[in-house]
């Protein structure tokens, strides 16, 4: 019989394994799918174009890195100079670099007063993130019956309220409900800074830049850097090269990793989960059962509904995984040539573009293709986040030519009017013209394209409702309440069956945090 038996090899089921592998406990990692890393892989889209096929940016803890040694196991982060660039439609680009004063030289062709206001709100969202950073960083504090544990981890983060002083103390209570919109609103005044910022809190959600609560997810996933601007980074290989990374480490833990095996269901017996049954027929059984897919699938689809109370089966339906983003991968024949960008020499073109670039020309546009989605559609002028990793990694495309990953946000799961097997063509084109709008020329330079819809999320990728986050990250299902009040603390209703995937706290994407407190906790109750 196996210790620990974890359904799927996401990156997070990785970080699981790994640690739990280094306490003695020798996993098996189960993937359906026939290469590790779910939502962080690299694939082909083409003769000599290597793009990330999902994900294209992480933000791994960099304690993870450091503690599982993942560069040694090959991870190379290659940090570009910008953070964030966002070209206009009249011909101007506004980028956000690293270098806060650079940035704000940027920020000060449209607007000096906001350029003089950049440094503080970098310097108050940081601040406030370093309280946040202190909740997302340990479990979910027990609502019924805290341990000594919670209180000294809520202990910590309070201190680290007082420590605000007055003036960010209220901006953190102020903030946490407010439409990002607001926000961006109270400090800025020009359009372009309003919209690339709020866009950081809307990626991946059902939430428009007018909807209550979007500024805490902007500073949820700020928190994770410390940075109100936070893309994460890209690697050498694409980010499949974190997964490759993560399995290396896991194996050397003494992880044993198995890919092209799908989990039929859990078996569960009157002592609670015992193991897996595969699509195959065949059983293993397992003391310890740990699943790295999201809750719904995982207790509304792996586990018989007999064994769980209805008053969970109902509030484990009332999840909202309502998945809101597409995306379409390109390779091209030569570098993309924005318009804004045209006054600049070569490199500094490139140095400009090698972090995100975010295509929304101001918050109505974005509300409006919000309104779309709502409505079951998705707008023929698509708010556009994209990367071209091979200005970092010139190796994931042929010499001159480049590869380019698009997020479409605010492509709902559910079309009213049609199917996303009807539209995937469509989308990809709508995608193209978009971004040709703002780099003439990028139309005839595509070679090779690649649509992922949200049922493909699905379907593919084992994302239930097509979202990236396992869950709507939102006030009510965050923290304690993620994935339900009472169960935020990797456990569930069946014993010796736990979460890890980043629909248990803290949920916070590509950063691998979920993993490592999942199986701090797996830890300490099986160790009693």
């Amino acid at each position: 019989m196996r210790e620990v038996v974890i359904i799927g090899g996401g990156h997070n089921g990785l970080v699981t394994a790994t640690l739990l592998a280094k306490a003695g406990l020798k996993p098996l990692v189960l993937e359906r799918a026939e290469r590790l890393g779910g939502c962080a892989i690299t694939s082909d889209i083409g003769p000599g174009f290597r793009c990330s096929t999902l994900s294209h940016r992480a933000a791994i803890d960099p304690a993870i890195v450091r503690g599982l040694n993942l560069v040694r196991h090959g991870l190379e982060i290659v940090p570009g100079d910008a953070l964030t660039c966002s070209p206009t439609l009249d011909g101007r680009a506004l980028t956000l670099w690293a270098d806060a004063q650079r940035a704000a030289g940027d920020i000060a062709v449209f607007s000096t007063r906001d350029a003089s206001r950049y440094a503080e709100c970098l310097a108050s969202v940081a601040a406030v993130a370093a309280v946040l950073r202190r909740l997302i960083s340990a479990p979910a504090p027990r609502i019924d019956s805290p341990s000594a544990a919670d209180l000294l981890a809520l202990l910590g983060a309070g201190r680290r309220f007082r420590a605000l002083g007055r003036t960010n103390a209220y901006r953190l209570l102020r903030w946490l409900p407010m439409p990002v919109a607001d926000f961006v609103g109270e400090w800025f005044e020009s359009e372009p800074l309003r919209a690339v910022i709020a866009a950081g809190g809307l990626l991946g959600s059902f939430l428009g830049p007018r909807s209550a609560g979007s500024t805490a997810i902007l500073l949820l996933l700020a928190a994770r850097a410390g940075h109100l601007i936070d893309p994460g980074w890209t690697c050498r290989g694409g980010i499949g090269a974190v997964a490759d990374a993560l399995a290396a480490a896991a194996r050397e833990a003494g992880a044993e990793l198995r890919t092209g095996v799908e989990v039929r269901h859990i078996l569960v017996g009157d002592e609670g989960a015992h193991g897996v049954a595969l699509a195959t027929g065949e059983e293993i059984q397992a003391r310890h059962v740990v699943s790295n897919v999201d809750p719904i699938r995982t207790l509304l689809g792996l586990i018989d509904p007999i064994h769980l109370a209805p008053d969970f089966l109902n509030a484990a339906r009332n999840i909202r995984v309502r998945g809101a983003m597409a995306k379409v991968n390109f390779a091209v024949s030569a570098l993309p040539r924005f318009a804004g960008l045209r006054g600049l020499g070569d490199n500094d073109q490139a140095a400009a573009m090698s972090g995100c670039m975010r295509l929304a020309p101001d918050l109505d546009s974005i509300e409006r293709a919000f309104d779309a989605a709502k409505y079951g559609r998705f707008s023929d002028r698509p708010w556009i986040e994209l990367t071209i990793p091979s200005i970092l990694d010139p190796a994931l495309a042929p010499s001159g030519q480049h590869v380019v990953s698009a997020y479409v946000q605010f492509t709902p799961f559910e079309l009213r009017e049609s199917t996303w097997d009807a539209e995937r063509d469509r989308l990809g084109t709508i995608v193209g013209r978009e971004i040709d709008n703002y780099a003439p020329g990028f139309e005839r330079s595509i070679v090779a394209r690649q649509t992922i819809t949200p049922h493909d999320l699905e379907r593919q990728f084992g994302l239930t409702g097509g979202h990236i986050f396992h869950g709507e990250l939102a006030i009510d299902q965050l923290l304690a309440a993620r994935p339900l009040l009472g169960w935020s603390r990797y456990g569930t209703p069946i014993p010796n069956l736990y979460l890890c995937g980043s629909g248990v706290h803290p949920g916070t994407g590509l950063d691998g945090r979920t993993g490592a407190l999942a199986a701090r906790e797996i830890l300490k109750t099986i160790r009693g």
